[in-house]
Parts: structure tokens; sequence; C-alpha cells
């Protein structure tokens, strides 16, 4: 298969303020109680997270590597991350920017994310299945997320 790279977006509304959420969703620390499936997490010298993960996928066993960085950060309105996941015969990059913005008494946030590069067993992947998956690990994400800020 092609490295052709794969797009996802989407909505999501919460009670909290634009500058609550931004906070939540820019704290690496934060962050390790919303990935599904960690094992471990430390923050490196250069700010990123560092992860492992052992994602319950059939077509993915084993543990990744995964290494999460903020960039573009214009709080309370706008940040980016990067990720790049490594694993035994798997290598992925992802970008994804997040825009926050008031809604009503709480904020709308609009996200999308890009697989920027996928090599090895990821290459081979359909990429509904990648979107299968994704759209799994997302939802979960959000719920976490919510969690976080008492939002049920």
């Amino acid at each position: 298969m092609s490295n052709e790279p794969s797009e996802f977006g989407g909505e999501e509304h919460f009670q909290a303020t634009p500058e609550r959420l931004y906070a939540q969703l820019t704290d690496l620390d934060a962050m390790t109680r919303t990935i599904p499936d960690l094992v471990s997490a430390e923050r490196a010298e250069d700010g990123s997270l560092q992860c492992v993960v052992r994602p319950g996928f059939s077509f993915l066993r084993g543990t990744l590597k995964l290494t999460i960085g903020l960039a573009d950060l214009q709080p309370p309105s706008h940040a980016a991350m990067r990720v790049a996941a490594q694993g035994i015969g798997v290598s992925m990059r992802i970008l994804s920017h997040l825009n926050i913005a008031a809604d009503g008494d709480g904020s709308k946030l609009v996200w999308d994310a890009r697989l920027e590069e996928r090599k090895g067993l990821a290459a081979a992947l359909s990429p509904g299945l990648i979107k299968a998956a994704a759209d799994q690990v997302i939802r979960h994400a959000w719920a976490q997320v919510r969690g976080q800020l008492g939002e049920g």
C-alpha cells in the first residue's frame, strides 16, 4: 500500500470555558490520564511526553513508543500536537490541530489530525482499518477529557 496520508477530524462541545479546556488539552502530564492502554509515561528534557502504550488491536500487537510534543501554542484558542509512534515493524507520525472557541457558557473544539507518515506494517493497513482504530481511541480520549473536567 502507499504512504498516502489519512485525515481525521471532528467537533466536540464541552461545558468548560475555553481557558479551562485549553489548559486541560495542553497539559502533557494531565494527558497521561487520557491515553488509552498506557503502560508508562515520563517527561523528556525537551518538554515532550515519552510514553509506552500496549494497544488492544488485533492487527497491532506488542508495545508502541510514543513521543508527544506541543507546538504553535496560542492560548486559549489554538495548539498543535505532534505524535511519533514506533514499534516493532511499525512507525507513524501524526500532526493534530486543536481550535477552541467560546460556545455559550462552554467551549467548542474543532480538531483535525493528519497521519503524515506510516511505515512498516502500518503502511499495509487499509485506511478504513486505521480510521476505525483511530475513532475508537479518539472517542475514549474525549470521554477521559470530559471526566477530567468533571463533565460526567
